[in-house]
C-alpha cells in the first residue's frame, strides 16, 4: 500500500461559514454606523460668502483752540511800505539751517509748539505783530492747509514780494 500524502482540502461547509461570518460582521458594522447617526438629515444649507467693507481710518485734525488765536480783520486799502511784513502779506521760512521754524500756539518762546515749518515753506500773515521775549511775532497760516496755523518770530521770515499789475 502506498501512502499518498493527504491533500489539504478545504471543506465546502467552511467556505459557506466564512461567507456567512463576513456578512454578519458587515451587517453589524452597518447597524452600528446607522445607530450613531440617528438624527434625520434634511437638506443642508450651503453657506454663502459675505463681504463687509470697513472704511479705512482717516486722520481728523485736532482743531486749534479758539481762545489762543485772536481774530484779526484786515482792512482793505491798507498799503504797506515795500519790504514790510504785515497782515495779508506772504512770507517764507528761512535762515533755520535746515532745523525748521517752530510754529507756536501764541507769541513767546515758552508757548506750546504746534508744528515745525521747514525752510522755504510759504505762509500768509493773518495776525500780529506782537512783541514778546525779544522777538516780533506774526501769526501765520499755510494757504494750502487751514490747520497749519501758528505764531512765528519775524527773524526767520522773508517777505515774498508779489508783482502788482500796472494799468495800461
Amino acid at each position: 500500500m502506498e501512502n499518498k500524502p493527504a491533500k489539504n482540502r478545504i471543506h465546502p461547509l467552511s467556505i459557506v461559514a466564512a461567507i456567512l461570518f463576513a456578512a454578519a460582521l458587515l451587517g453589524l458594522v452597518y447597524l452600528i454606523l446607522q445607530l450613531t447617526n440617528l438624527a434625520p438629515k434634511g437638506p443642508q444649507e450651503v453657506p454663502t460668502a459675505g463681504l463687509t467693507l470697513i472704511p479705512a481710518p482717516t486722520h481728523t485734525p485736532t482743531p486749534l483752540p479758539t481762545s489762543a488765536i485772536p481774530t484779526v480783520t484786515p482792512t482793505l486799502g491798507a498799503v504797506l511800505p515795500p519790504g514790510t511784513i504785515g497782515v495779508g502779506a506772504y512770507v517764507k521760512v528761512g535762515r533755520t539751517q535746515g532745523a525748521g521754524l517752530r510754529m507756536r500756539a501764541e507769541p513767546g518762546t515758552d508757548a506750546e509748539v504746534y508744528f515745525v515749518a521747514m525752510d522755504d515753506e510759504v505762509f500768509i500773515v493773518i495776525g500780529g505783530p506782537v512783541d514778546a521775549d525779544g522777538y516780533t511775532w506774526w501769526q501765520l497760516r499755510a494757504p494750502y492747509d487751514q490747520t497749519r496755523t501758528g505764531w512765528s518770530a519775524q527773524d526767520f521770515l522773508d517777505l515774498i514780494e508779489l508783482a502788482t499789475p500796472t494799468p495800461k
